[in-house]
Parts: structure tokens; C-alpha cells; sequence
């Protein structure tokens, strides 16, 4: 099984998700957040008796990690779960999958199942979304079935600047190849979303941009990820220094 995509082959059926090294990785990066966590929650304590404003302020970041360290487990959850098959019975190929539907009011992700025999897709769709939230801008390759009754059903939204992700092209040919059809692409559409952890729509109701808006659309997320990369590596180096 190969990283990133984690896409595995046995005999004439398909498997995707998200490859076992990126989720490993995530896994040992949501131990390290708990253990800063764990430490400075100590650190809170062994001060508390000589200084009460250093004591707060480790309390307030010891909280502040475990509460990113219970989110980012809800995304390794997300990660481990999501699973897209392409299987062949004795009734033909079917699509098979387990994807993110949402999640509560505490980030809990929650997640549907699809069961869809090939021959009932009449549409595999993919589009281009510029994802706006809080004056920032994403870019995401977003995947969804059309059944033979008209139902659309979101399968997944991958970030195109992530380095953890699905292969949307290669998801989509395979599902078209199965059902027999082309892939049809929605262009590039300005959207919101309040998911975290990579659920599709499934009410594409956007109105494709034209080439211009679609650039300037495209232009200004990147933006946004040169913004925050730089913010990153910022942080990054001022720890160092002050180390």
C-alpha cells in the first residue's frame, strides 16, 4: 500500500485512503501535542506556589494544547476511517465507501457509508473549490457520484496544498471507468464550509467562475498559503532562537 493515497490493488478491486505513514506520523504528532501538553500542565503546577501569573499562563497553554491535541485526534479518526473500494461481485462492481459527513458542535466527526452498484452511477463529477473562511481562502478538489435518480452524494473534498490527501483524479477515472462513463468537470466555484475533515458537498448549486475570477480566486489562496507558511516558519525559527 503506497503513501498519501494509500491505494491497494487486489485482483480486479480498488481501495483508497489515506496511506499508513501519513497516518502514523499524525498519530506520533498528536502524542508529542499531548506530552507538551502533560509538561507544561507541570510546569503550571510546580509554579503555582512561587509565581500565580507564570502558573495561569502555563495553565492557559497547557489547555490550549490538549484542546489541539483532542482535535487533531478527531482528524486522525477522520483519517483512519475514510475508506473508498471499488469491489466486484457477482452482480458487477459496486463503490463501497466510508467518508466524513460533517461533524457536532465539538468537532466530533461523524461519517456516512455508500453502498452503490456501478451501474447506478449516472454522473462522476469533480470540481475545483475556493473555500472561503474568516477572510482566508483554500483551494480544494472536491469528488461527488449522481445516482440514476438524480441523488448527488459527496464523497470527498481534498486540499490541494496538503500533505496528506486523496488522489481525486485518479478516484474519479476509476469510479467513471467502472460505471462506464466520462469524468465531468464543475470548473472552479467560490464556496464556504464549515468541515473540517474533508466531507463533500452534496448540493452543488455554485456557479462555475469564469477563466479571470477563477485566477484571481486561485491567486488570492495562495496567498493565503504563503501567509501562513511564512507565519509557520516565523514561529519556527523564534523558538529556535530562543532556545
Amino acid at each position: 500500500m503506497a503513501d498519501l493515497s494509500g491505494s491497494a490493488v487486489r485482483g480486479g478491486d480498488r481501495t483508497w485512503r489515506y496511506g499508513l505513514m501519513s497516518r502514523i506520523a499524525l498519530a506520533v504528532l498528536v502524542a508529542i501535542i499531548f506530552g507538551i501538553a502533560a509538561g507544561t500542565c507541570g510546569l503550571a503546577v510546580f509554579a503555582a506556589s512561587s509565581d500565580a501569573i507564570a502558573a495561569w499562563i502555563l495553565a492557559f497553554t497547557a489547555l490550549a494544547s490538549t484542546a489541539f491535541g483532542v482535535f487533531m485526534t478527531f482528524g486522525l479518526i477522520a483519517f483512519e476511517r475514510t475508506r473508498i473500494s471499488l469491489t466486484t461481485g457477482a452482480d458487477g462492481t459496486s463503490l463501497d465507501a466510508t467518508v466524513s459527513a460533517g461533524h457536532n458542535r465539538l468537532l466530533v466527526p461523524r461519517f456516512r457509508t455508500v453502498r452503490l452498484r456501478a451501474g447506478e452511477i449516472r454522473s462522476v463529477e469533480r470540481r475545483r473549490e475556493i473555500v472561503r473562511l474568516l477572510g482566508f481562502s483554500t483551494i480544494e478538489d472536491a469528488l461527488s457520484v449522481v445516482t440514476a435518480g438524480g441523488e448527488r452524494i459527496g464523497l470527498f473534498s481534498s486540499s490541494e496544498m496538503a500533505a496528506i490527501h486523496l488522489p481525486v483524479d485518479e478516484v474519479a477515472a476509476a469510479i467513471a471507468a467502472a460505471a462506464g462513463i466520462g469524468v465531468t468537470d464543475g470548473g472552479t466555484v467560490l464556496t464556504t464550509t464549515d468541515d473540517l475533515y474533508g466531507a463533500a458537498s452534496s448540493t452543488w448549486t455554485e456557479r462555475p467562475l469564469d477563466a479571470v475570477s477563477a485566477r484571481k480566486a486561485r491567486a488570492a489562496a495562495l496567498r493565503t498559503f504563503q501567509i501562513i507558511f511564512g507565519l509557520m516558519t516565523l514561529t519556527f525559527v523564534l523558538r529556535a532562537c530562543g532556545a
